[in-house]
């Protein structure tokens, strides 16, 4: 299929969660996956993640440095980590995808917290099934 999925991370278990969705959507999709990390410290450092060809820290205002990277990237997507809130948190919240829809053009998915251990079997067979295509 081809094409580019941006996955905005941080260290948080939120941006784990978005990055292991991410992931596992590149691999079943065919789809590059860049994870930005947008840090203040010039010498922050980005967990590994599986599925991930590349890996970029950049510097700036969240939203705008995620919106150019994705247009640097060609990006078809920006998947990003979120927070539960409502009564019984079943909405999902996220600042960053408010601010990025004002500044990029490219669809946001926001990744909902895992709530419970996810299958590591089904995340790699996506994997597997994406190595195995290349």
């Amino acid at each position: 299929m081809g094409g580019t999925i941006v996955c905005g991370v941080t260290r948080s278990p939120a941006a784990r969660d978005a990055a292991e969705l991410a992931a596992a959507l590149a691999a079943r999709l065919e789809m590059r996956l860049v994870l930005v990390h947008v840090s203040r410290d010039r010498e922050a450092a980005v967990a590994e993640t599986p599925g991930a060809e590349d890996v970029r820290v950049v510097h700036g205002s969240r939203a705008e440095a995620i919106a150019e990277v994705a247009a640097e990237e060609g990006a078809d997507l920006i998947v990003l980590g979120s927070r539960t809130g409502g009564l019984r948190g079943g909405l999902l919240r996220s600042g960053l995808a408010r601010e990025l829809e004002q500044v990029t053009p490219v669809p946001v998915l926001v990744a909902p917290p895992s709530t419970r251990a996810r299958s590591g079997h089904r995340l790699a067979l996506a994997v597997a099934a994406g190595a195995a295509g290349r």
